[in-house]
């Protein structure tokens, strides 16, 4: 994507909500193509990841209506070669009341998601 693309989806994003995560807080912003995670790191300094939209509907699709789901089990069952970027994803979901995740039971870390169904589904 070139910087005026770019600038364009940060001029067109609406505000989503906040998820935190282990480490950050993430602002989920959505665009009609993307959906824009925004942590701070400081004061005026900060990063940002671009979800696009069809993975997000398309993983509620596969995804929807499953609980005690784990960024690891999900990436074993999906076309997904990052870890991060499936949390990414879940945490758009979460951000739009479509997930909840909760605290893993020991000896697991980290959170398990449950996902909503789509409306299409």
């Amino acid at each position: 994507m070139k910087a005026k693309q770019l600038l364009t989806e940060f001029r067109d994003a609406a505000f989503i909500g906040e998820v935190a995560s282990l480490r950050n807080t993430y602002a989920v912003f959505a665009t009609e193509s993307h959906f824009i995670l925004v942590t701070f790191s400081g004061p005026l300094s900060g990063n940002f990841n671009l979800v696009k939209r069809r993975v997000v509907e398309g993983f509620q699709r596969r995804f929807g209506g499953r609980k005690n789901l784990t960024s690891g089990e999900i990436l074993k069952r999906s076309s997904f070669t990052d870890r991060f970027d499936v949390l990414r994803v879940l945490y758009v979901l979460e951000a739009m009341k479509q997930a909840t995740k909760k605290w893993a039971k020991p000896p697991g870390r980290g959170f398990v998601f449950a996902v909503k169904r789509s409306a299409g589904s």
